[in-house]
């Protein structure tokens, strides 16, 4: 697959639209209800703690495999 400068300048006049699409926004406004911003913020948490939980399975389901090529790796050097 071969890219074409036309693709190089779509993706440039898209990354610039997303550029002033940010630096335009809107600021969230503050929240008067205690019981919404409470939600809110432990949303917020266990997506964290679910982001978390879910790179700690992946990382130590490599593990097995990493280990012992790695092994055989710093055994072929000694």
């Amino acid at each position: 697959m071969t890219q074409t400068v036309r693709d190089a300048s779509d993706a440039n006049g898209l990354v610039n639209e997303m550029r002033q699409m940010v630096q335009a926004g809107v600021p969230v406004p503050a929240v008067d209800d205690p019981e919404q911003l409470e939600r809110a913020v432990s949303a917020k948490i266990a997506t964290l703690l679910m982001v978390m939980l879910v790179a700690i399975i992946f990382a130590t389901s490599a593990v097995p495999d990493v280990g012992p090529s790695l092994a055989k790796v710093i055994q072929a050097h000694l």
